[in-house]
C-alpha cells in the first residue's frame, strides 16, 4: 500500500518540481506563525521562530545559491581539502542540463562569497526520469576554503532513519499550511528552518533507478492531514514544516550520539500546505559516491 502512495505522491511532486521558481524555504504552521507574530498586514512577522532554528550553530554550514537576481536553491558545505577547495553538498537538478558550476554564486550562512569550479552529479541521476529522485544529488567544488564554519558536518552513515525528528533547513520565500506559499511571507532572505518525523525510508533498488528516498508530510494541528497509513498523524512540535517546491538542495538533519548529521538532500516537493509531502535523497546509503569525491565524515552508527 505504501509503495503505490509514494509513486503516485512523486508523480505529482515531480510535476510540480519541474515548474519550480525561486528556492521556496519553510511552510510552518498557522498557529506557530501566529504566536510568532503573523497576521493580516505582517505576514512576514510569523518566521521569527524558524529563522532562529535555522542559525543555530550546528547548522553554519548551510549555503544558499544566487542566480544575480534572486536565492534559487540551497546546499551545505561539508569540507575543506587540503588543496583549499571547499566541497558543497546539493541537488543535481540545481545545474540543469549543462552541469554548469557558473550557474550560481554561493554564498554560506555569514555571508561569504565564492564560485564553482566544478560540479559532480550522482551517476544514477537521470533529470529525464521520475524514478531516480533518491538520486538527485550533487557536489559542487568551490574557488576557495569555507572558513567561516568551524568544523564541516557528519554525513550520517547508520540505518535508523525512519521515525526520527529532523530538522529541514532553506533560503527562500515562506509560507504557511492553509495557505501555502506566498510572496507576500517573504520579508528576508534569511534562512529557516523546520521540523518533521522521517516517515518512510525507502530502500536504493537494485538497479539505482528507484528507491534511495526519506520523506515527510505536513501534519496540521489537528491531524486530519495525516499521508502516510504508518506515519505520525499529529505535528511533531511547533516547527513541524515542510520545505517548498524550489529549495533545492537544502540539507535534512538528525541529532545523533556522535552530533547533528546530514541525512538527505531535499529533491522534491509538492503544494506546500497541509498534506503536503516532500523527498530527500538518502544519504547514509552513498557512502562510496561521496567519499570518491570528497573524504567527507560520516556518523559510525
Amino acid at each position: 500500500m505504501k509503495s503505490r502512495i509514494v509513486s503516485a505522491l512523486l508523480g505529482t511532486a515531480l510535476l510540480s518540481l519541474a515548474a519550480a521558481g525561486p528556492a521556496q524555504a519553510v511552510i510552518i504552521l498557522d498557529s506557530t506563525w501566529a504566536d510568532q507574530g503573523g497576521a493580516d498586514g505582517a505576514e512576514g512577522d510569523g518566521f521569527g521562530a524558524a529563522k532562529a532554528l535555522a542559525m543555530e550553530p550546528q547548522f553554519c554550514a548551510i549555503m544558499s545559491f544566487f542566480d544575480g537576481e534572486q536565492i534559487g536553491a540551497s546546499g551545505t558545505w561539508i569540507g575543506n581539502d587540503e588543496d583549499g577547495t571547499a566541497y558543497v553538498l546539493t541537488a543535481a537538478h540545481n545545474f540543469g542540463d549543462g552541469n554548469d558550476p557558473a550557474t550560481w554564486t554561493y554564498y554560506t550562512r555569514a555571508g561569504t562569497e565564492f564560485t564553482g569550479k566544478a560540479v559532480h552529479i550522482h551517476p544514477n541521476y537521470d533529470a529525464n526520469s521520475d524514478e531516480t529522485p533518491g538520486y538527485d544529488m550533487a557536489i559542487v567544488e568551490l574557488n576557495g576554503p569555507v572558513t567561516d564554519c568551524d568544523t564541516p558536518p557528519l554525513l550520517y552513515g547508520g540505518d535508523d532513519e525512519l521515525g526520527q525528528r529532523a530538522t529541514m533547513v532553506g533560503f527562500g520565500s515562506r509560507g504557511i499550511g492553509s495557505v501555502g506559499q506566498d510572496d507576500k511571507y517573504y520579508s528576508s532572505e534569511d534562512a529557516a528552518a523546520a521540523r518533521n518525523i522521517i516517515d518512510v525510508v525507502e530502500d536504493p533498488a537494485p538497479d539505482g533507478k528507484g528507491g534511495n528516498q526519506l520523506l515527510v508530510d505536513f501534519d496540521s494541528e489537528d491531524g486530519s492531514t495525516n499521508v502516510f497509513e504508518d506515519g505520525n498523524s499529529l505535528p511533531v512540535d511547533e516547527y513541524e514544516g515542510v520545505l517548498g517546491s524550489g529549495d533545492s538542495g537544502g540539507s535534512l538533519w538528525i541529532e545523533t550520539d556522535e552530533g547533528w548529521a546530514i541525512v538527505g538532500v531535499n529533491a522534491w516537493g509538492d503544494d506546500a500546505v497541509y498534506g503536503s509531502t516532500g523527498g530527500f535523497g538518502r544519504i547514509s546509503t552513498q557512502y562510496d559516491w561521496v567519499k570518491s569525491i570528497f573524504d567527507a565524515s560520516f556518523t559510525n552508527e
